[in-house]
């Protein structure tokens, strides 16, 4: 944890930013959505201009209690243990309202300027390892198309008609031997 308040770039790696918010359990949905005029009260309570609200998550701790914060943020949230395990007590002890805000919620160049409601918890980055793929190599048995193949020596799509005539004079001696019996 760092105590780092700046957004990260575009091409940063996944961050998320914890804020315990002071505010009425009763009032989460009034602070997590945008008003009318498309401000949310959190943007104000953050000091951010702007905050994508499908990136921002606010909730109170109660209901995650069985799950635990810490654990919330590695299982649900994509951060490894290690990132949050410095700060594993201090997650644990926290009460009230929580907000996470995912590095995808803001923009641009700026900083979080907490106001009064707002206390920082902590930022938690977790390094992306991608790797680029390689395009595999061709290969000469991949070239080309495939065409349906025959068997050599047998001939294609005919009915053997002998098999058609002995399956169809069995089944009419076991009728005959049925109906001789009845």
């Amino acid at each position: 944890m760092t105590a780092d308040l700046s957004f990260p770039g575009p091409n940063a790696p996944r961050t998320i930013f914890v804020f315990k918010l002071d505010i009425d359990p009763n009032e989460v949905e009034a602070w997590s959505k945008p008003d009318e005029a498309g401000d949310m009260h959190l943007e104000y309570a953050l000091g951010v201009k702007k905050l994508d609200p499908a990136h921002v998550e606010v909730f109170p701790v109660s209901q995650i209690t069985e799950f635990g914060l810490t654990r919330y943020l590695t299982d649900a949230s994509g951060m490894s243990v290690e990132s949050v395990a410095a700060d594993a007590k201090k997650l644990s002890a926290l009460r009230g309202v929580i907000v996470l805000v995912h590095n995808k919620a803001v923009s641009g160049e700026g900083e979080f300027k907490p106001r009064n409601e707002a206390e920082f918890v902590g930022r938690y980055t977790e390094a992306q390892s991608l790797s680029v793929s390689t395009p595999t190599t061709s290969y000469e048995a991949t070239r080309g198309t495939l065409s349906g193949g025959t068997t050599p020596g047998k001939s294609g799509g005919r009915m053997p008609w002998g098999i058609l005539v002995i399956s169809a004079a069995a089944i009419i001696l076991i009728a005959a031997i049925l109906v001789g019996l009845a």
